[in-house]
């Protein structure tokens, strides 16, 4: 009997989970590339910095509709459906993966935090390690159970969310102020956050640690707990259901999708037209980013489910595909590689640029990396069993070095 767990091999992955984490992984740079260039205020509102351009203004609104919190929820999801593939094959193994599995968060936790505070403040690995400690814990319970469990989370964390939109009067005046500071920040708040990025190294890294023990904590315990946990939740259970695996049938995706896709958008037109009458004032943009941005992801990230998973069942096969799924493959080092790239093009020691181009060069940059990756996935996958970074934390798991080069 086998004692040890092995890595999947590719001859055992699922297309559709490659094909979606890919999908995910890039999407999220159109988001994050905000991030990247400019101040946090710039990330939500058009007009954080004064007034926008035409086109600035167009180019934030189909960021927002088409990208805005649907694919870091897929890539949460994502990782659930991970977490529960590994159990799964430890189980039909008859070994216990627990110890695979809290080893891997361990490293995923160091990788984490060497990203989120030696390159960007917007890691997301750290709070996806320290969710799968916990959601773990629910492998042997029911699709059903997680994913009641994982909607009663988001559901709670978006009515909260609400909260503070419906009920701005009632927000102590230091708290307000601080929050009117991350839609509408002033000179002086504009002027901190601009300065490290522009000086040195050892400025930036001061200033993510900063921002690492001031938010942490609150946004594990929110944001982490309710909306990642419970995307994570969902995973597993769709995983379970066979959906994110396109295991079922082509009706039934057909159905996600129309429905996904309806609700999803019908609520960002909704979002998008309180955002445009009320000129992105502070109450539309705290219900927008709080709450229905939140609740229309999660319908939308089900439309794109449903829309990938048609494609793997279609008879359309070829490089476009394989590529997507080659990118889905290497997830974790494109994440990193997305990092390594825009702070290289926009940090001082780099070619400086922060606060520097508008948002249509943005998105050309964006376009550029996505095609790099596209491209390089392929190329590195016909040579490697693994991405650089998928082998050196797979070896870290499993305590022994995996294979890397073929042949």
């Amino acid at each position: 009997m086998t004692t040890a767990l092995l890595p999947t091999s590719s001859e055992q992955r699922y297309q559709a989970l490659d094909l979606i984490r890919g999908v995910a992984v890039l999407g999220i740079l159109i988001m994050n590339i905000y991030g990247f260039a400019n101040i946090f205020a710039y990330y939500m509102n058009p007009y954080a910095l004064g007034e926008p351009s035409v086109s600035d203004v167009w180019v934030w609104s189909v960021t927002h509709i088409f990208a805005d919190q649907k694919f870091y929820t897929l890539f949460s999801m994502l990782f659930g459906a991970g977490i529960m593939l590994m159990a799964e094959r430890a189980n039909a193994q008859g070994i216990s993966a627990a110890k695979y599995h809290y080893r891997r968060m361990f490293w995923l936790i160091i990788f984490g935090l060497i990203h989120g505070l030696l390159i960007w403040l917007g890691d997301i690995l750290f709070i996806y390690a320290c969710m799968g400690l916990w959601v773990f814990l629910f492998t042997d319970t029911s699709p059903k159970t997680k994913l009641i469990t994982g909607i009663v989370l988001i559901v709670l964390y978006s009515a909260y969310m609400s909260m503070a939109s419906i009920y701005i009067d009632r927000i102590p005046a230091e708290d307000l102020e601080f929050m009117l500071s991350m839609f509408y920040p002033d000179q002086a708040t504009i002027q901190d956050e601009t300065l490290p990025y522009l000086t040195s190294y050892a400025a930036q890294v001061s200033d993510r640690i900063d921002f690492f023990a001031e938010n942490v904590l609150s946004m594990g315990l929110t944001f982490g707990i309710f909306r990642i946990g419970g995307s994570m939740l969902i995973g597993m259970a769709l995983y379970q259901y066979g959906v994110l695996t396109a295991a079922r049938s082509t009706k039934f995706y057909w159905l996600l999708l129309i429905t996904g896709f309806t609700i999803g958008f019908l609520l960002t037109a909704y979002d998008m037209s309180q955002l445009l009458a009320k000129e992105f004032s502070f109450d539309a943009l705290l219900l927008s980013y709080m709450t229905m941005t939140n609740v229309a992801a999660m319908f939308i990230a089900f439309g794109y489910i449903a829309l990938l998973a048609l494609w793997v069942k279609s008879s359309t096969r070829g490089a476009i595909r394989n590529a997507f799924a080659a990118v889905g493959r290497m997830a974790f080092t494109n994440y990193i590689a997305q990092s390594l790239i825009c702070t290289s093009i926009f940090y001082s020691f780099g070619f400086g640029l922060f606060t520097e181009l508008g948002r249509l060069q943005l998105m050309g940059i964006v376009a550029i990396v996505f095609l790099v990756q596209l491209f390089w996935s392929s190329w590195w996958l016909n040579r490697f069993h693994y991405g650089p970074l998928e082998w050196l934390w797979r070896s870290l798991t499993y305590g022994k070095f995996q294979a890397f080069r073929k042949h």
